[in-house]
């Protein structure tokens, strides 16, 4: 999470926007990103010991908490000089938090 916000928190020069924003590599970049960040949770949740959370809530806490941080790393580039929050990226978090909690949530039903 601190490398989120640090990478975040870098100024970027203002780049010409393609015609079709959504379809750009850094779409990409904030999907894997935030594919680590929900798997990381996710996996926290579930070798907590003792248990923080019963088991059926751990996969929904931790697309929820991945989700919100991304939201919050959106607003917080809209602070950075020469950034901004799109919802496009917003939405390249939400279903990298998802596919990532999905991955350890898989994982772990094979075990």
């Amino acid at each position: 999470m601190i490398l989120i916000f640090a990478i975040s928190s870098l100024e970027q020069p203002p780049l010409p926007m393609p015609e079709f924003e959504w379809l750009t590599i850094d779409k990409l970049y904030h999907f894997v990103e935030y594919a680590i960040l929900g798997a990381l949770v996710a996996r926290a949740l579930v070798k907590a010991k003792p248990p923080i959370l019963p088991s059926r809530w751990v996969w929904c806490i931790a697309a929820v908490f991945s989700i919100l941080y991304g939201a919050s790393d959106e607003w917080h580039q809209t602070f950075v000089p020469g950034r901004f929050a799109t919802l496009a990226d917003w939405v390249a978090d939400v279903l990298g938090s998802i596919a990532g909690v999905l991955g350890v949530y898989f994982y772990y039903q094979k075990k």
